[in-house]
């Protein structure tokens, strides 16, 4: 593996590439998933990391009231996709901005039933209540094309298609797994306790949870049209194979490695199976089962640097061990020390980073200082 160096700082500091063209971006995306690129891909996420502050669309969304799918008036959000795009064109890299169905709803959340609400608008996100109905698997619906959620996800992805028409990527959108789910249900601290309680009630819902989960998935991926040859990413910007769906398990952070292993990992291989392609997003602080994610089939591994959180230097030998298996992207609103320890040190072959940016300027300078010596 070819690591970087301080040759970083030497080289072609006078001119940088405000962007390639989409074929070059996607064909750097094919090497990075064979882990055969020369050099780490580098892209930015623009503003906000709050979805309810980044589309001017959703200021309509009523505070203090539990939402129903006709709060959201898909025709107002297109015009903020295209503007999101043409945003993130501006600051360059190598990633490619995506639409989705607007991933600021708690979607599974909303289709089991879970009240929402957007408490206030500073907070720049919904939440799902727990729900008063919950008793067990046999209280959660099963999953139906006429649910009013899942009728506006479809409403999404159609009108955001036609929208593009082939102009930028659509991916699925934000879809919490089945930890974040049955803490959710069960609340944070009594789902501990009902796995060592009820631990057959628990596996008996985080099975109903999983078939929802699919089913919801594949929904999705039916209507998302191909973008040459593949498909978006609701948050990540990230280019990825037709057939490819995110997943994320944030509430292992809760648990120890040994409720993992019972009581969740079974669904993540049967989630990761059930796709043609999926990629598991994870935070850096509190427990989480990377050891597990790389020897399951998932296609890549995202990562991120949290703010208050280990640092790049922190996490090398996580990084590492990830890198030797598997795609890698770093994500975060990453500070310079960090982006200087992970391209001076981490292999490139499978590495691509995206960090958070506030102005192109910005963006720039930071290809310039980082990227612009790769002249490719």
């Amino acid at each position: 593996m070819i690591a970087l160096s301080a040759y970083i700082r030497n080289s072609f500091m006078n001119t940088f590439p405000i962007n390639k063209s989409i074929d070059h971006r996607i064909e750097l995306f094919k090497q990075f998933y064979k882990r055969e690129n020369r050099r780490p891909l580098f892209g930015f996420y623009y503003g906000s990391e709050y979805p309810i502050h980044r589309y001017i669309a959703a200021k309509s969304i009523p505070e203090k009231t539990i939402l129903r799918a006709d709060h959201f008036r898909v025709e107002s959000f297109l015009d903020d996709f295209e503007r999101l795009f043409d945003i993130h064109e501006e600051c360059g890299g190598d990633f490619i901005w995506s639409a989705s169905a607007f991933w600021g709803i708690p979607w599974l959340e909303a289709i089991l039933g879970c009240d929402i609400l957007l408490n206030d608008y500073n907070s720049g996100s919904i939440h799902a209540e727990k729900p008063v109905f919950f008793n067990g698997p046999d209280s959660i619906p099963s999953f139906s094309m006429d649910n009013e959620w899942v009728l506006k996800a479809g409403e999404f992805l159609e009108k955001a298609a036609k929208r593009s028409n082939g102009s930028w990527p659509i991916g699925t959108t934000r879809m919490r797994g089945i930890a974040d789910l049955l803490a959710l249900l069960y609340g944070d601290t009594e789902m501990i306790f009902a796995m060592m309680d009820k631990p057959e009630e628990v596996i008996a819902t985080g099975e109903k949870l999983t078939e929802i989960w699919i089913k919801f998935g594949r929904f999705q991926l039916e209507i998302i049209p191909e973008y040459h040859g593949g498909v978006g990413s609701f948050y990540y910007n990230a280019w990825a194979d037709k057939g490819t769906i995110w997943h994320q398990e944030d509430a292992v952070a809760l648990l120890s490695p040994e409720l993992y292993e019972r009581f969740i990992r079974p669904f993540d291989e049967k989630i990761a199976a059930a796709f043609d392609q999926c990629i598991m997003h994870q935070h850096s602080v509190g427990y989480f089962p990377y050891e597990h994610y790389i020897n399951m089939g998932f296609y890549a591994l995202e990562i991120h640097i949290d703010s208050g959180g280990p640092s790049a230097e922190q996490l090398f030998d996580v990084h590492r061990k990830i890198l030797e298996k598997k795609p890698m992207i770093i994500w975060g609103a990453i500070p310079e020390n960090d982006l200087e320890w992970i391209f001076s040190k981490l292999p490139v072959e499978g590495l691509a980073v995206i960090t958070v940016v506030d102005s192109k300027e910005q963006a720039a300078e930071l290809w310039k200082k980082y990227c612009s010596f790769f002249h490719q």
